[in-house]
């Protein structure tokens, strides 16, 4: 229960640091129930009332709020309640009176090896750790890697429920859990699950054998040139879950997100408009992850990028790959304004690694809302050396963008 703990101590310190002057004003802002969970405070009063909150945290776009489920589990008169009583879902663990979490379920059978890569976007710092598993850097065997704002660390590698170099079973199967270090930020919902399952268990593969939170087939081929079809679009999104006391339910909470959207061809891209974008992605809206571009090492890139959104511009800026000036993501001329003409950025994808790529038109605002997304090249040997690949990112919204002001419309940062 230490994180849980660590969380309400958060939120008890927040109110009792507030100035002599801000605890006896009369703030003219009402704070909503979802922001009173996540420890926003109202502040000063007349012209001077706002909301203030801190950074919410979540693994590719969504949270899974220990407290909520605390508060849910003691509305069923759970006594006591452990964190592992929090922690775990009903998919796998028939007396758990709690779903899965929101957040990306990683699976892998037993011997299989499996890569999780890691990137953070935002203002903090974070620090991946698996449950049971350790792989090699360099000399040294980790089971946690800690990450700056904007790092990326891909070098998670193991087989699942073994070791680092053998596929001889060690920890076996079970639901592991991964998560940021950083205690208030697993509590506030920052950790999923890993599911290692017995060897012949093949559960949730599509066609092709992959399992739907693993990053998407590779593209491309040395020397060829791809045509890539993007659009920047504003669509509503699951991010997390509440706690209703008036049902004493959890009830899924969806937020209008900015999003990176790839399109399968050029007719889909140029037809595309918000609300075909939003029923295209309804049917996802709670299981869609972040872009990941992935290619073969030494292809080239033709990206086409539309802006459908209503109110910022967008861009997009590449991290790790081979460009010009000219496709940077950051001139004015990179910039696709809402209701105007395509961008097209040419890069050559020259080094193996995950990459960052996001938004350099109004970043603060368009990253803590969600258009950020990555590319990962792998070489050949890494191609067919892993059977299950996995992107996790660790990203940090201010609250006010992600869920809104309290009159119901959304904060316009710059």
């Amino acid at each position: 229960m230490k994180c849980f703990f660590c969380f309400l101590c958060i939120l008890i310190c927040a109110c009792t640091n507030a100035t002599d002057d801000e605890t006896h004003a009369s703030p003219t802002v009402t704070v909503t129930k979802e922001q009173a969970q996540l420890g926003c405070l109202s502040m000063g009063s007349g012209d001077e009332a706002h909301v203030m909150c801190n950074h919410g945290h979540s693994l590719n776009f969504r949270s899974e709020n220990l407290y909520a489920r605390w508060m849910y589990l003691n509305a069923k008169e759970v006594h006591p309640i452990s964190e592992a009583d929090l922690m775990m879902g009903s998919e796998s663990h028939a007396s758990s009176m709690l779903p899965d979490p929101m957040t990306p379920l990683l699976r892998a059978s037993v011997g299989e090896r499996v890569k999780i890569r890691v990137m953070s976007y935002g203002p903090e710092m974070h620090d991946f750790h698996v449950h049971g598993h350790v792989w090699n850097d360099g000399n040294r065997a980790l089971d946690t890697h800690p990450l700056m704002p904007a790092e990326v660390y891909d070098g998670a590698e193991f087989y699942a429920g073994a070791g680092a170099s053998s596929a001889t079973s060690r920890a076996g199967p079970g639901d592991w859990m991964y998560h940021c270090h950083v205690e208030p930020h697993i509590a506030s919902g920052m950790w999923g699950i890993f599911r290692v399952t017995a060897s012949d268990d093949s559960i949730g593969e599509d066609p092709n054998g992959r399992y739907p939170t693993e990053i998407p087939p590779l593209l491309g081929a040395d020397g060829q040139t791809i045509d890539v079809w993007v659009v920047a679009a504003e669509v509503p999104l699951a991010v997390t879950r509440e706690f209703d006391v008036t049902t004493s339910t959890l009830q899924t909470v969806e937020r209008m997100a900015r999003l990176y959207v790839p399109l399968p061809d050029e007719t889909t891209f140029r037809q595309a408009t918000a609300h075909s974008v939003q029923q295209m992605l309804r049917p996802q809206a709670e299981t869609w992850m972040p872009w990941v571009l992935s290619l073969r090492l030494g292809t080239h890139v033709r990206l086409h990028l539309r802006n459908i959104m209503q109110e910022a511009p967008v861009s997009l800026h590449p991290h790790g790959v081979r460009y010009d000036i000219n496709n940077d993501g950051t001139t004015p001329d990179d910039v696709a304004w809402p209701g105007g003409s395509e961008v097209v950025y040419e890069w050559t994808a020259d080094t193996a690694g995950t990459w960052p790529m996001h938004d350099h038109a109004r970043s603060i605002e368009n990253i803590g809302r969600g258009l950020f997304s990555a590319i990962v090249v792998k070489t050949p040997d890494e191609e067919t050396r892993l059977d299950r690949d996995y992107l996790i990112i660790f990203h940090d919204f201010d609250m006010n963008w992600m869920m809104g002001m309290p009159d119901g419309s959304m904060m316009q940062g710059h």
